[in-house]
């Protein structure tokens, strides 16, 4: 491969990963995924000596402390494909594991609005991980990751729900919302009932993209998980964050803490 073909296979600026724009030995090799990049303001009421290492596009990476540890938060931006390039280039500067911190919509009318709901397994539709495997490859969070997230829930006394989601990358059609206000947008049948089948398998809220995040978790070998808040109810039509994003971001802080107390080399790397 030529030096030219090498570096548009995996460009960098100034030595650091392209889209990211940092470098091996900047970041903590424990991280926190948010999708927003304002989820770093709930992250500075949480941490302690938090800055800003990389601001570029959507992805905005802060280091932090928290209960005395080193960590890190990288924001994705809303989707998959984002996702994509910031767990490929996390991996590049060093991270091993990492925690998805962000928002789902309750299928189901118990659900309430800032609830945390731990994903043990995700189904997917759509989204940039359909490039790597095959639809049937499983979406799952790693093992040690749901234990530690659990944990720091009945350490911070939080109510949270464990179970599947659904994880659909369109927004709107995708996830039974009409594209306009009259009878005359564009609806097709299947978007009408795509929440009744998924409530149907007892799937507890959908999002865009966690499936996508543990699955290319998975195959970048790095511990993937994911913490979400209830941000609407599809069933009730409730809207609203109730608390729930700074108590997710509690959460997951809290894991990493947990993960910290007990890893060795040999756990990080199963």
């Amino acid at each position: 491969m030529s030096d030219q073909a090498s570096k548009a296979t995996a460009p960098t600026v100034d030595g650091r990963v392209y889209h990211l724009r940092l470098m091996e030995g900047e970041v903590s090799p424990y991280v926190i995924l948010p999708g927003d990049q304002a989820t770093t303001e709930h992250i500075s009421t949480i941490w302690e000596n938090t800055k800003e290492i990389a601001y570029n596009r959507e992805y905005r990476t802060v280091n932090g402390t928290y209960e005395g540890q080193d960590m890190t938060m990288t924001s994705t931006g809303i989707g998959c494909q984002p996702a994509e390039i910031c767990l490929n280039e996390l991996k590049k500067v060093g991270a091993h594991t990492c925690i998805k911190v962000g928002c789902a919509e309750a299928i189901r009318e118990d659900i309430e609005l800032g609830e945390i709901i731990i994903p043990a397994a995700c189904m997917r539709k759509g989204g940039a991980v359909t490039h790597y495997v095959k639809p049937e490859f499983p979406a799952f969070s790693n093992p040690r990751i749901t234990k530690a997230l659990i944990e720091a829930c009945n350490r911070l006394g939080y109510k949270y729900r464990m179970g599947v989601i659904c994880s659909i990358s369109s927004y709107y059609i995708g996830q039974g919302r009409p594209l306009g206000g009259d009878d005359e947008s564009f609806f097709p049948p299947e978007a009408e009932t795509v929440v009744s089948r998924l409530r149907n398998a007892k799937v507890l809220a959908l999002d865009t993209e966690t499936a996508g995040e543990l699955i290319m978790g998975y195959l970048h070998k790095l511990r993937m998980g994911a913490v979400l808040s209830v941000k609407a109810n599809r069933v009730t039509g409730a809207w609203g964050d109730n608390g729930g994003e700074e108590k997710a971001c509690r959460v997951a802080s809290e894991a990493i803490r947990i993960l910290m107390e007990s890893d060795t080399e040999k756990t990080i790397r199963e």
